[in-house]
């Protein structure tokens, strides 16, 4: 029997044309008229026009016609070009459309995206939640995709607006399209845990100072810095602040989620933990010169609404650094002293306004041994020092924590990671119901209206300031982390959550302040909470 079709019919179909970060939404125009010839025009990369003869089969593999007529496609806006085998679904829900077989009517307002097998089969789609940000930015409400089936309740409580259709068969869409039936996903699949096996803190022996200054961080989203001999557990900790780490903050989810969809990973619910070594070069750590240049737009609450404007100024061709696939998450830097001094010097620049934890670690000096109290230093006054400033002023400026090497103490409980989570956990909590944001990322003036609100407790701090002299950096840096430990605590900041806050933040300015103390025949004493006092090793 003869199919009859329209002697003209245009649709419009919503897709999307992959970019920097935030795809760029394209219009898909599809014209039946007479004739024979197929055309497709609107700045196409040459695979398009190749899908031709895969979506010819496709239709006639699932039942459907090729209309026997003139076909136009024609993609817009014309400036922008155009390639990816994703446009095979909208191309094929366009030609059944404009050809009468299925209803026009319920197109308005959809996204489609999607490749497609000859036997009907819909690949499964990458960075799906770019593509749902920009149909969000762009006020779409449903799009049509091949998702995991685990991921699709997550998506939909994340971008409330927009109703994600999961399909896996060209056929779906149609009976979507045709009856507004939803595809019946299989809720139960199983998807995998995000958590993995990061070890524990109870691993690791002693070092109760090194684990209470990182237990602090995770709370508060402060930088780390642990300098101790080598062999003593400063790496195997530091891999460890995985464990402990509470969800990722709200204003950082977006942009993770965004940054990171490009590695096809996902940190909704994991803080992204990236490790580099000393070889990496500043293009790989921190992403091309343009990239660098735009580095402030990835830091703002409202970046989401700023992307077209990056999208427009970076080019795919730009790299993003393993810097901004830490953001919303933490960045490990061991043996710190061994990077040159370029990327130290790079790396000062993008601590004063990121969103990513710094978590660093070195030896005291070029043997590891300096001040331990068994082993010999053989390094001279001359090598110490050159050693030792490696690290600029500026850089330990930086940093909110520098704890003392208390080494392995005696009688100490080794706490499990789940219980350090715990009370982290808790305090992620009252600090995000207090301020929306992690003590870390609070400026010198909010932590000085919170935590110095007690005459008492700034007459402290100010005789503290007037003896040390204290940048500004250095006052945001006690106060934060002051402020943390009281939210451990479930209290508001005292005396004691300051004293606390200085030994651990290295307040005298020199991270071998407490060793230097033990070579003259000082031993300090370790306050950490309260009711917990060590003595220098």
């Amino acid at each position: 029997m003869k199919t009859h079709y329209p002697l003209h019919m245009l649709i419009r179909i919503l897709t999307i044309q992959p970019s920097f970060l935030l795809p760029i939404p394209i219009s898909l125009e599809v014209n039946i008229s007479r004739g024979i010839k197929f055309h497709i025009v609107g700045n196409v990369h040459s695979s398009i026009k190749e899908n031709r003869q895969r979506i010819y089969t496709t239709l006639k593999n699932c039942g459907w016609h090729w209309p026997g007529q003139r076909i136009t496609l024609n993609f817009r806006p014309l400036e922008i070009h155009k390639s990816g085998s994703h446009y095979d679904l909208p191309i094929a829900i366009g030609i059944l459309a404009a050809s009468g077989q299925i209803k026009s009517t319920y197109l308005e307002n959809h996204l489609f995206c999607g490749a497609l097998q000859l036997d009907g089969q819909i690949e499964e789609t990458k960075n799906v939640f770019n593509v749902l940000e920009c149909a969000f930015q762009n006020g779409i409400d449903k799009v049509v995709l091949n998702t995991k089936s685990a991921d699709t309740q997550r998506f939909r409580n994340f971008f409330k607006s927009i109703e994600v259709i999961n399909v896996s068969q060209l056929s779906e869409v149609v009976h979507y399209l045709q009856y507004r039936k939803m595809p019946v996903v299989d809720c139960d699949a199983k998807h995998n845990d995000l958590e993995q096996f990061y070890g524990c803190f109870s691993e690791v022996n002693g070092l109760v100072a090194y684990k209470r200054a990182l237990e602090i961080a995770a709370a508060g989203n402060h930088s780390v810095l642990l300098i101790g001999a080598p062999g003593i557990g400063k790496t195997m900790l530091l891999s460890r602040i995985d464990s402990i780490m509470p969800p990722i903050n709200p204003d950082d989810i977006r942009v993770t989620e965004m940054i990171t969809s490009k590695l096809d990973r996902n940190y909704s619910q994991l803080r992204p933990f990236i490790k580099i070594a000393p070889v990496e070069s500043i293009k790989s750590l921190f992403g091309s010169i343009r990239i660098q240049n735009q580095r402030s737009l990835f830091m703002e609450k409202e970046v989401a609404g700023k992307l077209q404007q990056i999208t427009d100024q970076i080019s795919n061709q730009d790299e993003l650094g393993k810097y901004h696939y830490a953001i919303g998450g933490a960045m490990f830097m061991d043996e710190i002293s061994s990077y040159p001094k370029a990327i130290l010097d790079t790396l000062q620049i993008h601590m004063d306004d990121s969103n990513v934890q710094f978590l660093m670690a070195m030896n005291p000096c070029h043997c590891g041994y300096f001040n331990h109290p068994v082993m010999h230093c053989d390094c001279t006054a001359s090598n110490l020092n050159r050693y030792q400033g490696i690290l600029s002023g500026a850089l330990k400026d930086r940093i909110d924590l520098m704890p003392p090497n208390t080494l392995m103490e005696e009688n100490v409980v080794n706490e499990k990671s789940s219980v350090i989570k715990t009370r982290v956990h808790k305090a992620w909590e009252r600090q995000i119901q207090r301020q929306g944001k992690q003590n870390g990322k609070r400026t010198l003036k909010e932590l000085m209206n919170w935590v110095l609100k007690d005459g008492y407790l700034k007459q402290v701090f100010l005789k503290q300031l007037k003896t040390h002299k204290w940048s500004l950096r250095k006052q945001r840096s006690i106060l934060s982390v002051a402020a943390t430990i009281a939210d451990l605590n479930q209290a508001i900041p005292s005396i004691d959550h300051l004293k606390e806050s200085m030994v651990l933040s290295n307040s005298e300015g020199n991270p071998e302040s407490s060793a230097g103390k033990i070579a003259r025949g000082k031993s300090p004493t370790v306050i950490l909470a309260p009711d917990i006092k060590i003595k220098g090793s």
